[in-house]
């Protein structure tokens, strides 16, 4: 997470926010990468779905950082601030890219794979909301730029909550796929001398 801890700086905030919303749109591109490449119905909807989520939240953190700062960080910059989630989200990028599409038996490991980026990704907005020093720099900002920061931390809980949805979605996900398919039980009828009929 970018150590907003030790700052009191409303660029430090927005940086948060730019390096964020990218993450985001990354996140975007991933889920609907992945979704275009599996032919499994439920999951290239529910895919959709976490990816259109995914970019309103850049959306929305990208216009919030605007209004702070004008100045976005560079990507280089993103990537060492977010290095946990960076990094998942890149890798699983590289190795989807790879593939000419997604099968059926690969769905319960991917599921569980993006499950557990939404909740790196859901512990990174928690933790800022839950800062102490949030409330402190949410005074300041809002002063000296005219944000109100408070309602960003709502905007932020919510955010969370979405990936929470979008964990749960996929760790359904996983479990339905992982299921084996229910055995044919039709009895099978062996005649003795079909040619004596």
């Amino acid at each position: 997470m970018m150590l907003l801890r030790k700052s009191k700086n409303g660029k430090d905030v927005a940086g948060f926010l730019y390096c964020s919303s990218n993450l985001e749109e990354r996140t975007f591109s991933l889920y609907r990468t992945i979704a275009s490449k599996t032919e499994n119905l439920l999951a290239r909807s529910s895919l959709y779905y976490i990816a259109y989520d995914s970019l309103k939240h850049s959306v929305i953190m990208k216009e919030i950082a605007e209004n702070i700062s004008p100045s976005e960080p560079k990507t280089e910059e993103c990537e060492k601030k977010l290095k946990k989630v960076w990094d998942k989200i890149s890798d699983l990028s590289e190795e989807i890219a790879e593939k000419q599409k997604v099968k059926d038996s690969d769905l319960p490991g991917l599921m569980n794979r993006l499950a557990g980026f939404e909740t790196s990704l859901s512990e990174e907005y928690f933790v800022l909301v839950e800062l102490k020093t949030f409330d402190f720099m949410s005074k300041e900002i809002s002063q000296m730029y005219n944000v109100n920061l408070e309602s960003l931390k709502y905007i932020f809980e919510l955010i969370a909550k979405d990936e929470e949805n979008h964990r749960e979605i996929l760790a359904s996900l996983e479990e339905l796929f992982r299921k084996e398919p229910p055995k044919d039980n039709t009895p099978i009828v062996r005649y003795q001398h079909p040619n004596a009929w």
